[in-house]
């Protein structure tokens, strides 16, 4: 890093991915600082800068005791072991140290007091919740929410029915009829955990599905206008049961809309405004990678002018919005994405993002960190409500 672009990062602030120190001087207090950008999304922190962004430079005698304080702290006071970059960048006003952190591959990183640390804007906080933790566990790949045990979901709670069809389909065999045999399949699946299914178990095969898992739902909303805000709307609805029924109501609700949309060639002709293959792709990825940890439902609004599909959870795995419109993916629901496309009769396995980006190249991704809310967002070059005579 030159001075220029130094400068150009302190401009920008202090925020969840650049800190400023003065100086630092004990070594918990820096390992704390590191382990919170380890278990957030990585960034620097630059010694030898005032809060206000001011450059007061280091001597060499200081940046030598603190390049022998920050190896001790990652060595000694944080778990597990990480390593940063440091890197000493000469200015006008004298020079900096600029502590390189990548976001943590073995979330959560652990501070030799018994701390988890994240970043909270331009602050660090101690991590305390249950949720958050399982969440940064999920993250170092210790731990799923699509894996943990439902209270209540025995295998009495199994929809046989759509479980043999799908097992038979699959597997080219008829499904057990012996219980005992039936619950190691469902275990070896990773769909049962003990004697109960787990998330990812309800959510693809539970006749009860909506009784023991009540928040994993889908909400859509067909707004009239283009406030999220707004009282009015065509049509308010909510959507529960298995992925897959949620699937299917859901894209009932974009077909709705969809043959809704009158052709500006002709008042009485239509057309589909959007491909039905793209609300499959972004109905399938919201279903599939959310973030079961959250207790919240999967969002579809419809308005004049845009679609939003919103997703609760931040992008995982160190995904960015850059890398997705690259057509890279990161599986959070490894057994859900294994399971689920069979489940869901999903057509277009294989053209993921690409193809969407493809048919919408001005497609919009947020990844709302603060939040914990990944929404895309379809623009609509008509921006027309409904065609007369077509209100719900």
């Amino acid at each position: 890093m030159d001075e220029i672009s130094l400068r150009q990062e302190i401009l920008k602030g202090e925020d969840n991915r650049r800190q400023f120190k003065r100086e630092v001087t004990n070594s918990l207090a820096i390992a704390s600082e590191v382990a919170a950008f380890l278990n957030s999304a990585g960034g620097h922190i630059f010694i030898g800068v005032e809060r206000d962004g001011a450059i007061k430079g280091l001597s060499t005698q200081q940046i030598e005791k603190l390049n022998q304080l920050i190896s001790n702290a990652i060595t000694q006071s944080i778990e597990p072991p990480v390593g940063v970059e440091t890197e000493n960048v000469s200015t006008s006003d004298g020079t900096v140290l600029v502590v390189t952190i990548d976001e943590g591959p073995d979330k959560p990183y652990q501070t030799s007091d018994g701390y988890f640390w994240v970043k909270r804007g331009s602050d660090k906080q101690r991590a305390n919740s249950r949720t958050e933790l399982k969440r940064m566990f999920q993250m170092g790949h210790d731990v799923y929410a699509e894996m943990r045990p439902v209270p209540g979901a025995t295998v009495a709670t199994l929809d046989e029915g759509a479980y043999g069809r799908f097992y038979t389909e699959k597997y080219f065999r008829p499904v057990p009829e012996d219980e005992v045999m039936l619950e190691r399949e469902l275990t070896a699946s990773r769909l049962m955990q003990g004697d109960l299914l787990t998330t990812a178990g309800v959510l693809l095969f539970s006749k009860q599905a909506e009784q023991l898992l009540p928040a994993f739902c889908l909400k859509a909303v067909w707004f009239k206008g283009n406030d999220r805000s707004g009282i009015e709307f065509h049509v308010n609805d909510r959507f529960v049961g298995t992925l897959g029924e949620q699937f299917e109501k859901g894209m009932a609700f974009f077909r709705r809309w969809n043959s809704r949309i009158a052709d500006n060639r002709s008042f009485n002709t239509s057309r589909l405004e959007i491909p039905e293959y793209v609300f499959e792709e972004l109905l399938t990825n919201a279903l599939v990678h959310r973030d079961y940890f959250i207790d919240d439902s999967v969002k579809l609004f419809v308005f004049d002018n845009r679609i939003e599909i919103r997703s609760p959870g931040r992008l995982p795995n160190s995904l960015t919005v850059d890398a997705i419109r690259h057509g890279v993916r990161r599986d959070r629901n490894p057994v859900l994405v294994s399971f689920a496309y069979d489940v869901m009769k999903y057509r277009g396995l294989g053209s993921g993002m690409l193809r969407v980006l493809s048919a919408i190249p001005d497609l919009g991704i947020e990844n709302d960190v603060e939040a914990e809310e990944v929404t895309v967002i379809i623009p609509l070059a008509t921006g027309q409500a409904p065609a007369q005579g077509t209100e719900a």
